[in-house]
């Protein structure tokens, strides 16, 4: 009798295989996905507070050496900001701000801010997309205090303006 030594793998083994790697990515993609999209949402959360914490500490400071405090309303570029302003409370402000953000490895994306003048409490705002604008809903953004804590609540946030929970 002849005995064949065949190696190798069957069509039939090759098909299984496959269909088992097929509908365990059909699975897993999905799930990986939202595990992205939660990270970014975090991690625009962890931003904006660096930001609100930078901007309130700045403000108090400067108040405190004298510069004449007023509210500060912005968006844009952090290390764009020091040319929008209209003074050098704002310069300064805005400067800290740029540096802290350019140290945290956060310098591409954009910033709403809005410092009060009385309690230097109010909000900052972070996405990652560099040609966001004011107005803009749809994307993940991070804002502090009152952080979205949903993915959905971050995608609902109009960017420039305060997100409160519901």
């Amino acid at each position: 009798m002849k005995t064949k030594n065949r190696k190798g793998f069957t069509l039939v083994e090759l098909v299984v295989v496959i269909a088992i790697i097929g509908v365990l990515a059909a699975i897993l993609i999905p799930t990986m996905m939202s595990y992205v999209k939660k990270s970014r949402m975090r991690t625009a959360n962890a931003n904006a507070k660096v930001l609100f914490n930078t901007a309130k500490t700045s403000a108090t400071g400067y108040v405190a050496d004298g510069f004449v405090a007023h509210d500060i309303s912005t968006s844009g570029d952090p290390v764009d900001l020091p040319s929008k302003a209209s003074d050098d409370y704002e310069k300064k402000v805005y400067e800290d701000i740029a540096k802290v953000m350019k140290q945290n490895g956060s310098g591409t994306g954009k910033v709403a801010l809005y410092v009060d003048e009385q309690t230097y409490i109010g909000y900052a705002q972070w996405t990652s997309i560099k040609n966001a604008s004011e107005g803009d809903s749809g994307l993940i953004i991070g804002q502090y205090p009152d952080p979205p804590k949903t993915v959905d609540e971050s995608e609902s946030v109009v960017f420039g303006t305060k997100f409160g929970p519901a």
